[in-house]
């Protein structure tokens, strides 16, 4: 399952799927080379500490280092079949589809630029992209869903909730298959006209590059009932968030912050340390406790280890927190969410979260440059709970308001978690949870831009 633009997390978490039950499709015939075994130890000791694996697996051609890493690191080694003639899959993706265990793994992947994605994870820097995403809400009616911090489109004005008018002179098509198609053939060079919640119509002139991300582009206060709220935007958990953090949450403690409202909609997860840094400034009372414990198969148990909190000098030792969620919302996201819940009241509001309950280490094949992402560990917080395979249920069912920009204490998500700290109870909604899934729009994630999987970094 190669990862694309398109929201892909592979996340850490859950031992439940071990004892699903499922039937491999049966073996593609032609088999024309010599048939694999099981692998020695590709990391020494059962230790992974780096992204390369040892010599004799760098020399592997692509389709034996992908088979055999499955049989070595994958959480569900034992189920990957054996003797696998690797020559009779016309595709690396179709051969790691094969090997995956199903409907357990939803989640394995694989990347071609496995250097470029590791740069991406590390340092935040992105793919060549113009850095904006949309929702096909009706026809002819396109709202920009997301803009991403540092590109392009952020450099031009582009907001949240604008409406397009047009992409390079063409209206927005009545279907939402004409406006992927549309997306998705555009060169390095667009000029789109967007109008802004003024009805005010401006042209706006991008071009694709490869920037370093903000990932926390958005940190508001607001006073309700007479306690000061915190409102904190993260699009993502890369290494480099870190440093992003420790100054928002300087701006969230200086202000004398009490209650806060997470905002992870579209988050779909990175490193479980910086899940780590996250959970320690939210509730910095709990320094030393547990928020996260990881399992891997038999061949690598010495890498079974549990994560502490810290207690940042900026951290806000809050005893309740909110979290907007969506069914974009994955992984670290919802390791976060899963972490604190055995110390302090957690409530999510919005819709159901993706449920992306396991994680990965990541492997590069050096002759070919290509990534693999198997699952390779399963996770529970501090009480053993990992029961979120379908997504966290929301405790304040709300709409996604694209048409409003993040932090608006309007925008729809963020009013009801504003409404329950003032009065105690989430608003009466104008629909179920499920409502608000099943009629939300159509978004259509840029191409090119990945999102980052919840996965242990190890060294380069």
């Amino acid at each position: 399952m190669t990862i694309r633009a398109i929201f892909f997390a592979i996340s850490l978490t859950f031992v439940v799927l071990l004892n699903a039950c499922t039937q491999q499709p049966s073996q593609p015939t032609n088999t024309t080379t010599t048939q694999q075994t099981a692998p020695t130890q590709w990391f020494s000791g059962g230790r992974i500490t780096d992204i390369y694996s040892n010599t004799n697996a760098a020399n592997l051609n692509l389709p034996d280092f992908l088979y055999l890493g499955m049989r070595d690191i994958y959480y569900w080694n034992t189920k990957v079949p054996e003797n696998l003639v690797v020559s009779s899959f016309p595709t690396p993706d179709s051969l790691l589809r094969f090997t995956m265990v199903r409907p357990d793994d939803r989640f394995s992947g694989i990347i071609q630029d496995g250097v470029g994605y590791y740069n991406r994870l590390t340092m935040g820097t992105s793919s060549p992209i113009f850095g904006f995403s949309s929702a096909y809400v009706a026809p002819g009616e396109v709202r920009l869903v997301r803009v991403v911090g540092g590109s392009s489109a952020d450099r031009a004005g582009l907001k949240r909730g604008m409406r397009l008018i047009s992409v390079d002179g063409a209206a927005i098509p009545n279907n939402v298959g004409a406006w992927n198609t549309l997306i998705g053939n555009l060169g390095m060079t667009t000029t789109l006209v967007a109008e802004d919640a003024s009805g005010e119509r401006k042209t706006y002139s991008l071009m694709r590059g490869v920037f370093n991300e903000i990932v926390v582009p958005v940190v508001r206060t607001y006073t309700i009932a007479g306690r000061k709220v915190g409102y904190l935007l993260l699009t993502s958990f890369t290494q480099s968030a870190v440093g992003e953090l420790e100054t928002a949450f300087a701006t969230l403690k200086n202000e004398g912050v009490r209650e806060l409202v997470l905002d992870l909609r579209y988050n779909g997860g990175g490193s479980v340390a910086t899940a780590g840094v996250l959970c320690s400034h939210i509730a910095s009372q709990l320094s030393g406790t547990p928020y996260v414990r990881l399992m891997y198969n038999s061949r690598y148990t010495p890498n079974n280890q549990q994560f502490a909190m810290t207690s940042p000098s900026n951290g806000l030792s809050l005893m309740r927190l909110f979290v907007i969620t969506t069914e974009q919302t994955a992984s670290a996201s919802e390791l976060t969410i899963n972490a604190l819940r055995p110390y302090i009241e957690v409530k999510t509001v919005g819709s159901r979260s993706f449920g992306k309950p396991v994680g990965s280490n990541i492997v590069i094949h050096q002759k070919s440059g290509y990534m693999l992402l198997p699952i390779s560990f399963a996770y529970t917080n501090a009480l053993g709970q990992a029961d979120f395979i379908n997504g966290f249920a929301p405790d304040i069912p709300a709409a996604d308001d694209i048409t409003r920009d993040f932090g608006d204490p309007q925008e729809t998500s963020l009013r009801a978690a504003l409404f329950f700290i003032e009065n105690g109870r989430a608003p009466v909604a104008a629909k179920t949870a499920a409502e608000f899934t099943s009629s939300k729009p159509t978004y259509l994630w840029e191409q090119g831009e990945q999102k980052i999987p919840a996965i242990l970094l190890p060294n380069k």
